[in-house]
């Protein structure tokens, strides 16, 4: 699946798993919001968020959606830097800040933080719970983690290998095989 879900902000493909289905069903229950209301925007209808339940404006469309999700366990509304708010379950936001929190700073300018390398070491923007810590996966993947919960992808041209006889009929080479290939340049 090519995504937009990337901390770098560039479009990634990416193996369709149960990580990307997670991020792409996170930004599924999106909606816009407001901190006053906006009519000229449709988002009049007030909605209580947080843990002091202060009052954001919502699209009237939108609540029954909201009450959907609530009543299917997503209830925890989460802000975006692009004023929406996504709504995942209890367990997944509190992953989504402790890996904020956990951040090394491995990627200037990193959607998923608002850390940067410029003067004031930050992006200016809040991080966005739409994203993932890459870090985090990339070394799950490698070491201890399940390749159906995690993130797997290739470059942006991984699918001209359906095109490519060397991998026909399912063929999958091992390591030896492909490096093999590599040096004969075909």
């Amino acid at each position: 699946m090519l995504h937009r879900f990337s901390p770098t902000g560039f479009y990634s493909s990416a193996v369709y798993n149960s990580f990307l289905a997670e991020l792409d069903q996170r930004s599924q229950r999106q909606v816009a919001f407001a901190t006053t209301p906006d009519p000229e925007r449709g988002l009049t209808e007030p909605l209580a968020f947080g843990t002091r339940g202060r009052s954001v404006y919502v699209a009237q469309a939108d609540l029954a959606r909201i009450a959907q999700w609530v009543e299917r366990g997503c209830s925890q509304a989460m802000k975006t830097p692009d004023d929406t708010l996504i709504y995942v379950p209890p367990e997944k936001a509190i992953e989504i800040r402790r890996d904020q929190v956990d951040c090394m700073g491995c990627l200037s300018a990193c959607k998923f933080s608002n850390w940067s390398c410029n003067e004031n070491h930050t992006t200016g923007r809040p991080p966005d719970p739409r994203s993932f810590c890459i870090q985090k996966t990339l070394q799950d993947i490698a070491h201890t983690g399940d390749i159906d919960k995690e993130l797997m992808f290739a470059g942006h041209n991984a699918f001209k290998f359906r095109e490519d006889p060397f991998y026909s009929n399912g063929f999958i080479p091992t390591v030896r095989q492909l490096v093999s290939r590599i040096v004969t340049g075909d």
